[in-house]
């Protein structure tokens, strides 16, 4: 990974504590591999001097990705964007995002997509019946300022939802917890976790149908679907929080869009899913 600084540093290794959040751990290897850290085409350690246009080359792999590989896949996995630094797919409906183990388990998104890279970890999770984006780091370093722009709401990820109810723009401010009769499910409950969810829009697309523009404050599980369940607006097709969902085929919800700045050179990115095209469609 190569760098262009941008600013003066006391040393390389104030530079990754403050870009990257580095750990004391992965810094510990960066300073016993004596060919890990090139500046200015010239081997060095963290401790060296370093200012504003610097080119700061960073070689050591940290970890690799351990997850089984699948080639054969007959999903529609598509590629929304991808550089040297992150990788941000459409997962399709009724797949993981990753296993619970990955000793055994390889029918993931991640398992189908491994294969050509040494290090991918997802930031974020679908539910297995959502669709949409999932944006995966393609080395420690970028997965560790991803996890803090992701908790620091500066990533932010947009859902489109259908459902039976028109529901006006809102904010819907609960807390979240398991529910004590279906273990399987989250509900709405007094001592959880906080959850707030924002309604930006609701469009009627034709007779009861209505589709919501929605973004997230918090991530919790199952937030959405319980969400709009909590208040009469359940998801089409939704199996756990939907009375109907057998009239229909699929869940109607789907993360279709992703905006942020790139955590390397901060620019802009915008990006939306190719799934959203269809998904209206097949209702």
């Amino acid at each position: 990974m190569k760098l262009t600084i941008d600013n003066n540093y006391q040393n390389i290794k104030e530079f990754l504590e403050k870009f990257f959040l580095i750990s004391k751990k992965n810094l510990h290897i960066l300073n016993m591999d004596k060919k890990s850290i090139i500046l200015n085409d010239k081997y060095t350690s963290i401790y060296s001097k370093i200012k504003k246009g610097d080119i700061l080359q960073i070689n050591c792999n940290f970890q690799n990705s351990n997850y089984l590989i699948n080639e054969n896949c007959n999903h529609n996995i598509k590629i929304e964007y991808e550089d040297k630094y992150l990788l941000i797919v459409s997962k399709p409906q009724s797949m993981k995002t990753h296993p619970n183990d990955i000793k055994n388990e390889n029918d993931t998104l991640i398992n189908f997509i491994i294969k050509p890279y040494q290090y991918l970890e997802p930031i974020h999770r679908l539910d297995v019946d959502t669709c949409g984006l999932v944006i995966f780091a393609k080395n420690p370093l970028v997965k560790t300022k991803l996890d803090y722009m992701l908790k620091e709401k500066l990533i932010k990820r947009y859902y489109t939802a259908i459902t039976n109810k028109f529901i006006p723009p809102q904010k819907i401010v609960t807390n979240l917890g398991r529910d004590r009769n279906e273990k399987n499910k989250i509900a709405v409950v007094k001592k959880g976790k906080k959850a707030v969810t924002n309604i930006i829009s609701c469009e009627n697309l034709y007779d009861n149908f209505f589709q919501l523009k929605i973004s997230l404050e918090t991530g919790r599980t199952h937030q959405i679907r319980v969400h709009l369940s909590h208040i009469g607006a359940s998801i089409i097709g939704d199996k756990l929080y939907s009375k109907d969902f057998y009239k229909y085929k699929n869940m109607k919800l789907g993360a279709f869009k992703v905006e942020f700045f790139h955590p390397i050179s901060n620019n802009k990115i915008v990006i939306h899913s190719h799934f959203k095209k269809t998904f209206i469609n097949k209702i």
